[in-house]
């Protein structure tokens, strides 16, 4: 039990304020009203020890605690919680049983209170989608109307199956990119950092030496030294102006015709808006299909869908092209229409879709985009790389010639 003071106006409009005995605030405020006081206000009392607060209380704010933005954090540990439940349930374990065991037998605290969650949420007679709901930060919305399909038909184990495949996907993707931007970033900024101490440390004492010899830098070092002293100067300039364009950029990407601009331009970088493009296909057929399979309709799919959509330009046509499936139009017509997806994987989803194999059509479609997309991630990967060691060897021996080039002249007008 723990202490909360109150305010309250009793029957004759007179304020009254004490303290009282429940186990959460909810519990004190329906003992306040029970003595016939009207409550304006109820807080825990600040000599409560919280350490002896109630389970409930403890559960709230546990479950408080949870309830974030989705982020990829939260996904990994939602994401492995679901492996645990698929081993499970798949072995014929109900899901309400599953989720208590796994609350008493999982060791990491994260994962812990994730079960703990979950099946206080279960208790109460809720179902796991639903449960899942209150969690946003490590299930998806798409991810719990999904496990809500499977839970009406009866068929959850594939469904979870499903989903977990289409969280792996998508996180090995997500990893091959940043693993591949590693190397090439790691080198190009030490190759920057190198350039930096040869430029404003090397070479001024280089200079002096050579000015004590009677010689000079030659015509390579004297304009890099002078490029460094006019990056020097200009520098802060360029930085703020760099930092003011960005500023209003951001705020003119905050609104509706200027984020689907922005992405759009997104789109038509050389490569790299190939690859940002077949990442919204992939994860698109992935879900498409994933959605399919569970049951849903095609109305409700499209609608989950547009809401994982990133792109702003791709999400904008593909709101218009549910619209026209909304009224009737095919699927594979009304996404050709606004250009979403390539001739072939049309014609793969057409076929599907004449035959009631869509979802098979759509399995065959994530694959073929996922292909492509290691593909063009791989080609990306190379050639940054190999164009960061080019930079890299590039400005270092530019700058070692340059050096060395002004010694061997000192060498040769002393040995005369």
């Amino acid at each position: 039990m723990a202490e909360f003071e109150y305010v309250a106006v009793d029957k004759k409009g007179k304020t009254r304020t004490g303290t009282l005995s429940a186990p959460d605030a909810k519990s004190a405020r329906r003992k306040a009203m029970q003595s016939g006081l009207t409550v304006l206000k109820v807080k825990m009392s600040s000599g409560a020890n919280t350490s002896q607060s109630s389970p409930g209380t403890q559960r709230q704010k546990r479950k408080e605690s949870l309830r974030s933005k989705y982020s990829n954090k939260g996904e990994a540990i939602g994401l492995e919680f679901l492996r645990r439940l698929l081993e499970l349930h798949g072995s014929g374990m109900p899901v309400a049983d599953a989720v208590k065991l796994l609350n008493h037998r999982l060791s990491d605290p994260q994962q812990r209170n994730l079960s703990a969650v979950l099946w206080k949420e279960l208790a109460e007679g809720r179902t796991l989608s639903r449960a899942m709901r209150q969690l946003p930060g490590y299930f998806s919305e798409s991810s719990s109307y999904v496990i809500e399909a499977g839970e009406a038909t009866g068929n959850l184990a594939p469904i979870l199956s499903k989903i977990i495949s289409h969280l792996e996907e998508k996180r090995e993707i997500r990893s091959r990119v940043v693993s591949g931007m590693t190397y090439p970033m790691f080198v190009g900024l030490m190759a920057i950092g190198v350039v930096l101490f040869f430029l404003f440390f090397l070479l001024p004492q280089n200079q002096e030496m050579l000015a004590s010899l009677g010689g000079e830098l030659n015509l390579m070092a004297r304009i890099m030294i002078d490029g460094s002293n006019m990056v020097l100067f200009a520098g802060p300039f360029v930085i703020l102006a760099i930092l003011i364009g960005l500023g209003i950029t951001v705020q003119w990407s905050k609104t509706e015709k200027g984020g689907i601009s922005l992405d759009r331009s997104l789109l038509k970088i050389p490569l790299f808006g190939n690859i940002l493009f077949l990442s919204e296909l992939f994860h698109l057929s992935s879900l498409l299909g994933t959605l399919i399979w569970s049951g849903i309709g095609l109305t409700e799919n499209l609608k989950l869908c547009e809401r994982t959509i990133k792109n702003r330009f791709l999400r904008s046509s593909f709101r218009s092209a549910r619209v026209l499936v909304n009224e009737g139009k095919s699927l594979p017509d009304a996404f050709r229409k606004y250009k979403l997806m390539p001739a072939m994987q049309l014609d793969v989803i057409e076929v599907g879709e004449k035959t009631g194999n869509l979802g098979n059509g759509m399995d065959d479609i994530s694959k073929a985009f996922r292909s492509q997309l290691t593909k063009r991630i791989k080609v990306m990967t190379n050639l940054i790389s190999g164009l960061a060691l080019g930079f890299a060897f590039s400005l270092v021996a530019l700058v070692a010639i340059s050096i060395v080039t002004s010694i061997f002249q000192v060498s040769k007008s002393i040995s005369y």
